[in-house]
């Protein structure tokens, strides 16, 4: 009391001008503009006694006591603003995460629904009979994007030059002692540049003579190396001033059902050479039996007619993967075609071009039909296989087997078809003992078989020992058989 008594009332109003001029310094904007926040400041002083205060609180009310001229800068960190409160910072985020999470999970999936590596051109299959000529000289000219799939003009472009057009001619003779020709066609497929073919069988069986003919029109007289009828194959051999374009050869174990498949071949004759048709693979491993003969085939919904048998089947990256056999015919069946896989044919084309025939396989030395339940009570006989021709100096002739036997059990096992038979002969090999038992006369033998190795018969011998065997069971018991039930086997 006595310190402010001292100053009088006379001196209050100058006090309070020092007091601004200390708190708000000189310049009279600062005293409206810190008014305020110095006010706020005193309530707060007067309604919390006791509180501790900081620095920062009397920031509003020191404003302005300091000249503009003579203020420090005071450092007060700004509090960072966290980026994912920002909410458009966090949609950008959100949506790039789940972009790259969408397309790792496609990624990975795709991969492993197309077994990975989907566009990688599968290794090449090669034959062991070396091409003559220098890899330059192919007009296999066609490429690939990293040895990708090709496109299906530049698959043509490839392997066309490569399929050929064989035409059969055979002789026969006619009435009067008159000799009359009949032409057919068929295609086949170069594999050497120097002039090794592969076709069907059927397509040249019983041809005086062959002619194969290319896309550049060149023509030339072709000889047979060897045939397989089990396997419907054949191997000719043309002679060729230059090289000739040859075919890549596939690998037919790598297909899976829905891959592509492009057949070049020459349906209806020569007038529809080299014809592209184009598909899938249907199914494979598919067993068939054509001609009596139980073949391992490939299905395709390309186009096969007659005339393509002996053509290339070829997958996405310009390779032939079969070899065009066969096609079911009828007015409701549609797309059902049939080659044979080149893994298959590729051991049996190999040993024809080597030794002329495919070696080391079994034979017994008899054809057959099978005796089924219908068969057995119209004739009197017991079921298995009848024994229609012996093979003169073959394993089964040798062994003591007759024409006019029934085959009851073979190597110890019951039988009753032919595809029995063949299935228990192609375990074994040849020069291995099987036993047969049969009915002879209503009575049951045995025989002790040795099998030997199938060799190419000479079709006239054939042909005569047929009409000889036929001609001594003239004097026998006949029996009757429905000519849609006879079947080959031991060929």
């Amino acid at each position: 009391m006595e310190d402010y008594n001292k100053f009088g009332a006379n001196n209050s109003e100058n006090h309070e001008d020092d007091v601004n001029k200390t708190v708000y310094g000189e310049n009279p904007a600062n005293v409206e503009e810190c008014q305020p926040e110095a006010a706020s400041q005193s309530d707060n002083a007067e309604n919390h006694e006791g509180y501790q205060w900081h620095e920062d609180d009397f920031e509003p009310v020191m404003c302005g006591t300091v000249t503009d001229k003579h203020a420090l800068s005071v450092y007060r960190p700004k509090v960072k603003k966290h980026p994912f409160k920002n909410p458009i910072f966090v949609a950008v985020v959100s949506a790039v995460v789940t972009s790259l999470l969408c397309f790792s999970i496609f990624a990975i999936s795709f991969d492993a629904f197309t077994g990975g590596d989907s566009d990688k051109k599968p290794a090449s299959n090669t034959l062991s009979i070396a091409n003559s000529g220098p890899e330059d000289s192919v007009k296999n000219t066609a490429t690939t994007a990293s040895g990708g799939q090709m496109a299906i003009p530049d698959i043509y472009d490839k392997v066309s030059p490569a399929v050929v057009s064989i035409i059969s001619t055979s002789k026969a003779n006619g009435s009067y002692l008159q000799s009359s020709t009949a032409t057919s066609s068929g295609s086949g497929v170069i594999l050497t540049s120097d002039g090794y073919v592969v076709t069907n069988n059927h397509v040249i069986d019983g041809a005086a003579i062959i002619t194969v003919k290319t896309t550049a029109n060149q023509t030339f007289d072709a000889q047979v190396v060897g045939k397989d009828e089990r396997t419907d194959l054949a191997v000719l051999k043309v002679e060729s001033d230059k090289e000739l374009p040859y075919a890549e050869l596939g690998d037919s174990s790598s297909l899976r059902v829905g891959d592509m498949a492009l057949a070049i071949g020459n349906p209806l004759q020569e007038a529809l050479a080299s014809t592209l048709t184009v598909g899938y693979i249907s199914a494979i491993n598919r067993t068939m039996v054509i001609d009596g003969r139980q073949m391992t085939m490939l299905q395709t919904d390309a186009a096969i007619n007659p005339g393509n048998s002996g053509g290339a089947l070829i997958n996405v990256y310009g390779q032939v993967i079969g070899i065009n056999t066969a096609k079911s015919t009828g007015y409701d069946v549609e797309g059902l075609g049939f080659a044979i896989p080149i893994n298959e044919a590729i051991p049996v084309i190999e040993s024809i071009i080597e030794h002329g025939y495919v070696t080391g396989r079994p034979i017994v030395g008899l054809t057959g039909i099978d005796v089924t339940e219908q068969i057995a009570k119209a004739n009197n006989l017991p079921i298995g296989v009848y024994v229609r021709q012996v093979t003169e100096g073959g394993a089964a002739d040798l062994g003591g087997i007759k024409a006019g036997d029934v085959i009851l059990k073979f190597d110890g096992k019951e039988v009753k078809s032919i595809d029995e038979i063949n299935s228990i002969r192609d375990d074994h090999k040849a020069g291995d003992k099987i036993e047969i038992e049969v009915s002879r006369n209503g009575e049951k033998h045995s025989f002790t078989i040795e099998l030997q190795e199938e060799k190419p018969v000479d079709e006239n011998a054939q042909n005569e020992q047929q009409n000889s065997q036929q001609e001594g069971q003239q004097g026998g018991q006949q029996y009757q058989f429905p000519s849609d039930f006879f079947s080959w086997f031991g060929w």
